[in-house]
């Protein structure tokens, strides 16, 4: 199992991009402001778009109170060679994301 981590900014961008086929474990969404609440989203897409659209949301403005964590672990994200996650925060300085993965 392998770890990624990134931080959000107000600007749509690649948190993961898989390298073969690889299957997404758990995300954490920390808001690590504490003084801020904050929203996320976060899309699947695949390695030919480029920019993600509503077809690909997969969590959208969810909030996150400041000094909180939103845990995704009940799903798995299969994902082909390319395919990407993209994610966002409606704030710069405020949020990361650290998702595990695996290699299938």
């Amino acid at each position: 199992m392998a770890i990624v981590s990134a931080y959000l900014t107000t600007t749509t961008s690649n948190v993961f991009i898989s390298d073969g086929n690889t299957a997404t474990m758990t995300f954490y969404f920390s808001n690590y402001s504490t003084s801020a609440d904050a929203t996320f989203s976060l899309w699947a897409v695949n390695a030919a778009t480029t920019s993600p659209a509503n077809l690909h949301v997969l969590y959208s403005n969810v909030y996150v109170q400041a000094g909180d964590t939103y845990v995704a672990d009940r799903e798995r994200i299969f994902l082909d060679n390319g395919d990407k996650l993209m994610a966002r925060c409606n704030a710069n300085s405020v949020m990361s994301v650290t998702l595990t993965h695996v290699n299938i």
